[in-house]
């Protein structure tokens, strides 16, 4: 074995594990004396042609990801090349040299809580790096986690999303959550491995009594049972890990970044705790402890007196609307009303309380009566104006931020309502203007950044839009429609693989983003990834099976590799859900003139005339069917009726085809073209 080139300079050094579907050697790259690499090598289930070009294009795709990653992390295992040989894929990876985390665990004794958390932080802030860009991890576990031994970091290794593709397996089921066997892997997948292991590091669990852990659960809420174990780990710690590891990934923790959060919240509040222990001591040290005994006395006998009805109404309604119980909330704040209709402040807060429920009209005479009550409150003439801005009636909503920024000048949230009530009103100009502002005073509003991005994108300037939607998903990470957004841009650049990236961005943050699956299988099926462009249609009529658009696109994509019985069967579901779509009715036409079937295709086309008495093409390729069948007079007057409607459209390409057609008619020639689509475009209903 130790004779064998593998790629024709890959010399296996040692053979590290032999496993039926999966093998890793350490080797030694001939032409480059004493390196060391890893390699695994990854055999397919079947050796079938069909399935192998298939796995080939899913390896060599989510290679190229994976190994844009492993460039730009430093604590992410480098990836160095990959190559296929004899039926079987191979990665070849960096060699770290040091020792896994079951080296640091698993033995029994458990690890202090400063260093758990720690290792979370460490291990998450890697995690959120690869999560924003698009990557789950799949097989976290202590194996997979390297101490390197030149600086003591944790470094990542071993991602099972490439392996899984070729071998569909992952090795490890102790740490996979219930979604991962079930085929539905999600970014939190990572973050309940991750969790078991930081719940293993912390009790000091053996490698053995890893897998018992899941049959250890409360059967009210799903949560582990592992706490009980010891007494002595802080509550909040414990807290963060029982989320973390909840078998309803609905449940748990979505992003890293929230785990982070609280982390930090937690080191922290221990520290604040240490401070204030230290000051107290300090105080009693220097004898100071009896004027504090004597502060506390005054004190006390100043406290206030018990609040009234209408204070502990509108106090009340304020609670719950901070907690989104906004139905409750205007009941609290109506009777704060009826004790004391003179509190603007009441009238203000139910205004945004109806806001959120959508009665926006309620939410203006709310905000209206606040501003009677106090003309010099910029919060109610705010939110007058965005309660204006959802009942188009643009114009009044910029006069009352305009009105809000002449009382209150440095908030950046009422130059954004103003911004979007220009927008409406197509006044770009000033819309930039005033989310440059919003953003002049607020560095990292993710919103005006996405907000002016979409203009920059109506006026053209594409460059200027991507820069600004790269700041909004710097600044929040986790905002599919801020990718999905410079998914669009980037398409219009004509980056399509850039776009294809950002909508799988989308689709990540959001499984349900209908929009961006539907514009990722349009780019997979213009470069011709049938499956993936398949897959993607149907995912967005699994989403929403009454998607007209999605089976009229659906329809383009079979028609362009030929299956047109299938084309016509989505037009017809398209047709059957709105009877007065045109496009399905002159797309179903051309499938049927595919097939031969001229008769029914001349019915389409005139059905699709008659829904649409300015449908271009409709008229276009009804003259085709016309002038084959020999109806020359009819023909032409459908060709002429394309070519003035065509010329109208500014379709300067198509009006030439439409008079090349009746002069060949007219010069007794057959028509040059069975019938014309429009290349890269995709009707919508």
């Amino acid at each position: 074995m130790n004779s064998q080139l593998l790629d024709g300079h890959y010399q296996i050094l040692t053979v590290l594990n032999t496993g039926e579907l999966v093998q890793t050697y350490l080797v030694e790259d001939t032409k480059i004396p004493h390196s060391k690499f890893l390699v695994q090598r990854l055999s397919p289930p079947s050796n079938n042609p069909k399935t192998l070009s298939i796995l080939r294009h899913l390896f060599t795709s989510q290679v190229a990801n994976l190994e844009k990653l492993t460039k730009e992390y430093d604590q992410i295992q480098k990836l160095v090349g990959y190559f296929e040989e004899n039926e079987a894929f191979y990665l070849v990876q960096e060699f770290i040299p040091g020792n896994s985390l079951n080296e640091e665990i698993l033995h029994g004794v458990p690890l202090k809580e400063n260093e758990v958390i720690n290792l979370l932080i460490e291990v998450l802030e890697i995690l959120v790096f690869a999560h924003t860009h698009g990557i789950i991890h799949r097989d976290i576990k202590p194996a997979n986690i390297i101490r390197r031994e030149s600086d003591k970091k944790l470094v990542l290794t071993n991602f099972g999303g490439v392996r899984e593709v070729i071998t569909h397996t992952v090795d490890t089921k102790e740490y996979m959550p219930v979604e991962q066997t079930q085929g539905n892997t999600r970014y939190n997948s990572d973050i309940y491995a991750l969790g078991i292991i930081a719940i293993a590091a912390i009790t000091g669990l053996k490698a053995n009594e890893i897998y018992q852990l899941k049959n250890h659960k409360k059967s009210l809420n799903g949560e582990i049972i592992w706490h009980d174990k010891t007494t002595n780990i802080n509550q909040d710690l414990v807290r963060v890990l029982n989320k973390m590891v909840r078998l309803n990934y609905r449940k748990r923790y979505q992003y890293a970044t929230e785990i982070l959060d609280e982390l930090k919240l937690i080191t922290n509040h221990e520290y604040q705790q240490r401070k204030r222990q230290q000051k107290i001591l300090g105080l009693i040290s220097l004898g100071i402890f009896g004027s504090i005994s004597i502060s506390l006395m005054i004190w006390f006998s100043q406290l206030p007196k018990p609040p009234s009805k209408t204070q502990q109404f509108y106090q009340s309604g304020v609670d719950k609307y901070q907690s989104g119980k906004y139905q409750q909330a205007v009941e609290d704040l109506t009777q704060a009303i009826a004790a004391d209709n003179q509190n603007a402040a009441a009238y203000n807060k139910r205004g945004d309380a109806f806001y959120r429920l959508g009665d926006f009209q309620k939410a203006q005479a709310d905000s209206s009566q606040a501003i009677l009550l106090n003309p010099q409150d910029a919060n109610a003439y705010y939110d007058r104006g965005f309660s204006l801005y959802e009942m188009s009636q643009q114009k009044e909503a910029i006069a009352d931020h305009t009105q809000a920024i002449k009382l209150d000048p440095k908030n950046p949230y009422t130059y954004y309502g103003r911004g979007l009530a220009h927008v409406k009103l197509k006044s770009y100009k000033q819309a930039i203007k005033d989310f440059n502002q919003a953003i002049a005073l607020k560095s990292n509003y993710a919103k005006a950044y996405l907000q002016r991005g979409l203009i920059h994108r109506r006026l053209k300037l594409r460059q200027a839009a991507i820069k600004d939607f790269n700041q909004a998903i710097k600044i929040n990470p986790k905002d599919a429609k801020a990718y999905y957004q410079r998914g669009l841009t980037q398409y219009l650049s004509n980056q399509k693989q850039a776009a294809i990236k950002d909508y799988t961005n989308a689709i990540n943050l959001n499984p349900k983003y209908t929009e961006a699956y539907l514009k990722r299988a349009d780019i997979y099926s213009e470069i011709g990834d049938k499956l993936e462009a398949t897959a993607d249609y149907n995912k967005v009529l699994q989403l929403q099976p009454k998607s007209i658009t999605a089976y009229i696109h659906r329809g383009l994509h079979r028609f362009s590799f030929g299956d047109y019985r299938g084309a016509i069967e989505d037009y017809t579901e398209a047709i059957e859900l709105k009877p007065n779509n045109a496009a399905a009715y002159n797309n179903r036409g051309n499938a049927y003139l595919e097939l031969g079937n001229k008769k029914a295709a001349n019915q389409d086309y005139t059905q699709a005339i008659a829904i649409n008495k300015s449908y271009a093409l409709a008229y276009y390729n009804r003259g085709i069917i016309r002038a084959r069948v020999g109806n020359k007079k009819t023909a032409i007057g459908d060709f002429q009726t394309a070519a003035k409607l065509f010329k109208k459209q500014g379709e300067k390409d198509s009006y030439k085809d439409a008079q090349k057609e009746i002069a060949l008619i007219q010069r007794n020639l057959s028509p040059v073209k069975a019938y014309r689509i429009k290349s890269g475009k995709r009707e919508k209903n």
